[in-house]
């Protein structure tokens, strides 16, 4: 039976179909980098076009604040407290959000108490049901990942810097890495307490079997499938002794023990949202206040519908240590875990050592946050690595002003009267405006309108496979069909009175409101400034008018007063170091 809160709730809230997105949480013992914004970005647009859908949406960011390497950066840089020390850094990712026009849902810090308290709930439940068992460990850490290696993912790298496996024999003088990330890892023997992570190998594999669809791309899928069928996965170390690590979670009933740093991270996806016990109660019965749409959410219903997009250094955790401590709960799993590439500068890896560090603020200060938006979202995919180029990011904003921007502005001048073409055509039968076209300009008109079939529908199955610059892809042939319409049928050749002239303008700006409802999720302020030039009501910015001639409201005021232009040229001027 559902509870009486619940009942009153849902009499005012309508039930909404959930969509709930993830971004990893960041460790903040350095600035944001082009990695942090490209994941931040790829939710914010599926958070907004899943708004734009109509659905009840949750997007959750936050920063990772606890474990050995924050301990050790927050010494570095001579701080006692580490507290006080990521109180000064997660700030500047709170920044970048801001700068980049992230619109989060809830921006969660592993400080923050309601988290403590999920991690030693998701602990003791996981310890009740005898999946957590205390003993000795040894084996290879490594600082940076937080995470141990076995002797098979372990290279020993000699003075002249190449790198050989390791023989078994350890070297206190050698240095050594292991093979997924380059880190250095170092030899060490503890007692910690352990999760039983080898008894869900084969739910593992049992759950990507049966839901192809589980990690995507499919690419990524197949690779942790392959993983989990050709190695056995050992119980996995999840608490480091008090002695070596001071700043983390205290392992409940034992002071002496910290919580493994990943187990203490990914339970972060629940936290934010409401809490275990909500998710535990399957959402009916532990409403959670939540500051988006002013509402009450259901934890347990915005689980099921929950996407994790993370970069692939991480998947690991995301795909196997993190189903398998739902599993252990008994908690319902999310919908899907989203991968993605990292980007490149220069095509090699970024590193203040090679100084081809890009600083995404500095970057936005610029060329504003748009056209880093559109320029990141067109020029990478989920599959692969991105290797950014700030001339082509100079150019994309050239594409933007030329392209988009003249086509309204072109058109929008005191010589046309698009109003008078909304009022002809806006809502009426196709046909009654093509009547009005001579044979040639209907021929190109009709090539036009082509472009427009069911772009909504179309753009939706490019964000459901996250290729947004699919997505993009859709929209610039709306705006280039357009301009290459206007320009082949030469409007201001045609007399004032024309009906033919109004034909024209309209569908040519029609074309242009169509396609800049769809890109709202992607470039939110030029869109909103582009709409505005066209003197488009904010209640019509929905998808359900993103088709030709479903607004009729439109237009008033924009042939007839001076409007500055809705974006504008930026100089090129070199911000990226290295290039």
């Amino acid at each position: 039976m559902r509870n009486q809160a619940v009942r009153a709730a849902e009499s005012i809230i309508p039930a909404l179909p959930k969509f709930h997105i993830t971004t990893p949480i960041f460790y903040p013992n350095a600035k944001p980098h082009l990695g942090h914004l490209y994941s931040s970005l790829l939710c914010d647009v599926q958070y907004r076009w899943n708004k734009l859908l109509g659905k009840d949406c949750c997007f959750t960011t936050g920063t990772d604040e606890h474990g050995l390497k924050i301990q050790t950066a927050a010494q570095l840089n001579g701080y006692k407290d580490p507290k006080m020390f990521v109180d000064k850094l997660y700030t500047h990712f709170i920044d970048m959000d801001q700068k980049a026009n992230i619109q989060y849902s809830r921006f969660i810090r592993t400080t923050d108490p309601d988290h403590i308290e999920n991690v030693k709930t998701l602990w003791n439940i996981c310890y009740e049901k005898g999946y957590i068992y205390k003993g000795n460990h040894e084996g290879w850490y490594s600082v940076s990942d937080e995470t141990f290696y076995p002797d098979s993912k372990v290279l020993r790298v000699m003075k002249n810097g190449e790198t050989i496996p390791f023989d078994g024999k350890i070297d206190p003088n050698a240095e050594y890495i292991n093979t997924e990330s380059r880190n250095q890892v170092t030899y060490q023997s503890e007692l910690n307490y352990y999760f039983k992570l080898s008894a869900f190998q084969k739910p593992l594999i049992k759950l990507l079997r049966s839901n192809p669809g589980f990690i995507h791309p499919p690419s990524r899928h197949s690779q942790i499938l392959k993983e989990l069928e050709s190695y056995d996965l050992k119980d996995l170390s999840i608490s480091r002794p008090e002695t070596r690590l001071k700043w983390g979670i205290s392992v409940p009933n034992d002071e002496t023990q910290k919580i493994y740093v990943w187990f203490d991270a990914l339970c972060n996806y629940i936290s934010s949202i409401g809490g275990i016990k909500a998710v535990l109660q399957n959402g009916e019965s532990s409403p959670c206040m939540h500051k988006d749409r002013n509402s009450i959410q259901y934890a347990g219903l915005f689980w099921r519908n929950t996407e994790h997009l993370i970069g692939k250094d991480i998947a690991k955790f995301h795909t196997i240590y993190w189903p398998a401590f739902l599993m252990a709960a008994e908690l319902p799993l999310p919908k899907r875990i989203v991968i993605h590439g990292h980007w490149l500068s220069g095509g090699v890896k970024m590193s203040k050592s090679l100084g081809n560090v890009v600083d995404p603020l500095e970057i936005i200060e610029h060329y504003e946050a748009d056209t880093m938006r559109w320029y990141l979202l067109e020029n990478s995919s989920i599959d692969n690595d991105g290797n950014f180029n700030e001339k082509n990011l100079w150019e994309t904003r050239e594409q933007l002003c030329s392209k988009f921007g003249n086509l309204i502005n072109r058109c929008g001048g005191k010589k046309f009267n698009l109003r008078s073409g909304v009022i002809s055509f806006a809502n009426k039968p196709v046909n009654s405006m093509l009547e009005q076209l001579s044979s040639e300009t209907r021929s190109a008109a009709s090539a036009l309108l082509e472009t427009m079939e069911n772009a909504p529908e179309r753009i939706e199955e490019c964000y459901k496979q996250y290729d947004i610059s699919g997505a993009q892809k859709i929209i610039w042939n709306i705006v280039n069909a357009a301009n290459s319409f206007v320009q082949n049928t030469e409007p201001w050749t045609k007399k004032d009175n024309d009906v033919e002239r109004s034909a024209i303008i309209y569908t040519a700006l029609d074309a242009a409101r169509v396609a800049t409802i769809l890109s709202q999720p992607i470039i939110p302020t030029i869109s909103a400034n582009l709409l505005d030039r066209l003197d488009v009501s904010n209640d019509k910015k929905t998808l359900q008018y993103a088709q030709f001639g479903a607004d009729d409201s439109y237009g008033n005021l924009t042939n007839k007063r001076f409007k500055e232009i809705p974006i504008q040229r930026i100089p090129y001027r070199l911000v990226t170091p290295n290039e």
